[in-house]
């Protein structure tokens, strides 16, 4: 049986992971949640929006997960400060890696962490927690992505350091051995 997920968000990003994890990933999503104060719909993608301050009686911490997709505001540190207080609160984060990604044999996807289709990621790449790494990127050998990162079709060359919150926009190219962020 396939584990239950729940994104955080209703917005674009949140469409978007609704379609990835619904079409290439063993979950199976059981809805949306955003905090009451800003809920402004009932339904999204045809499925439930429950307000957070009620989540719990719909995802169960034990068997459920749950996935961040607060967008790239204030350079990603919006989507940080959900995921750190989801984390303290006791939630499984999930994260993503598309079946047509191109990752190292035995590459685990921290917390949080998107990695989209026809991604390549090249041996002894680092990607940090809560990092979306957008379709059509290269990331090549020995990179190193912090955390909270958000990368957008881009370039990334080898032995790269790309810092905690750092936005690499759509077709940059970072060249080798550059430290950015």
């Amino acid at each position: 049986m396939a584990r239950k997920l729940f994104i955080f968000g209703t917005q674009n990003f949140a469409d978007m992971a609704y379609y990835l994890f619904s079409t290439d990933s063993a979950y199976s999503v059981g809805g949306f949640t955003v905090d009451g104060a800003y809920m402004k719909e009932t339904s999204f993608n045809g499925l439930p929006v429950v307000p957070f301050e009620e989540i719990d009686r719909v995802l169960d911490r034990t068997q459920d997960d749950i996935f961040c997709a607060v967008g790239v505001g204030g350079i990603n540190s919006q989507r940080a400060v959900r995921v750190a207080a989801l984390s303290d609160q006791g939630f499984r984060l999930a994260s993503f890696v598309s079946s047509t990604a191109r990752v190292p044999p035995g590459f685990v996807a921290r917390p949080n962490t998107m990695i989209m289709d026809q991604v390549n990621v090249h041996p002894g790449v680092a990607v940090g927690a809560d990092t979306v790494i957008w379709s059509n990127s290269r990331i090549a050998l020995k990179a190193r992505l912090g955390d909270h990162v958000w990368v957008t079709s881009a370039v990334i060359g080898d032995s790269s350091r790309i810092g905690d919150f750092s936005f690499i926009g759509l077709n940059a190219t970072i060249g080798p051995f550059v430290s950015i962020g």
